[in-house]
């Protein structure tokens, strides 16, 4: 194969690659915008759970205060 022959390959091979890595790019960013998601997902069933568990254990959900001197309305 000649010097032209090689270049034309190898450039052609740099080019594959670079749609390969891109392609990549591209649905590592939707994982991560996946993960995200179910980042928020979950801390919000964490929540939940936790407000459930301290209701059940007759404890008013953290961050909040019984209003003396009656029931709490929540």
């Amino acid at each position: 194969m000649s010097l032209y022959g090689e270049a034309i390959a190898a450039i052609r091979s740099v080019i594959l690659i670079d749609e390969r890595v891109q392609a990549q790019a591209r649905k590592v960013e939707r994982l991560a915008d996946e993960v995200a998601g179910l980042k928020e997902r979950l801390v919000r069933l964490e929540a939940i759970i936790e407000v459930a568990l301290q209701t059940r254990a007759g404890r008013p959900p953290r961050g909040r205060t019984p209003i003396e001197g009656g029931s709490d309305p929540a």
